[in-house]
């Protein structure tokens, strides 16, 4: 994966699904996102699909009116078009950061760097922004 930063759309599988976000025009592509997630929490999720989905949960936030400071104009534009989230997306959200955060494939190579503290902190502010209305 090419990371650049510890921020949720700072590396590579990130840009990617934010071309395959901007062809869709409902909430379906999130719901799969963290259902891959959830799907996979007893096995230690995979690391690109752990990336996807916290750029999903960026999305979620972003529709509940908390959004990231750096969520990419694209993602911005796509939620200007969307109803706000229902609560079992949020559910689904918050969920998924917490088995990423537990076991994931991410997870463990966040921790072989120095800046794993760094990329904790910005998956647990995301879990914040996710809380609140």
């Amino acid at each position: 994966m090419g990371t650049w930063d510890t921020g949720s759309f700072d590396n590579d599988d990130a840009m990617d699904w934010v071309y395959e976000l901007e062809e869709v025009d409902d909430l379906s592509i999130l719901t799969d996102s963290f259902e891959t997630v959830l799907e996979q929490r007893d096995d230690s999720p995979d690391e690109t699909d752990c990336t996807i989905a916290i750029c999903a949960a960026e999305v979620v936030a972003g529709l509940m009116g908390n959004p990231s400071d750096d969520l990419p104009a694209e993602v911005m534009d796509w939620i200007d078009d969307q109803p706000p989230p229902p609560e079992s997306l949020r559910k689904m959200a918050r969920s998924s950061l917490k088995v990423i955060l537990r076991d994931s494939g991410l997870k463990e190579l966040w921790e072989e760097t120095d800046i794993y503290p760094e990329w904790v902190e910005s998956v647990r502010d995301l879990l914040t922004r996710l809380q609140e209305s």
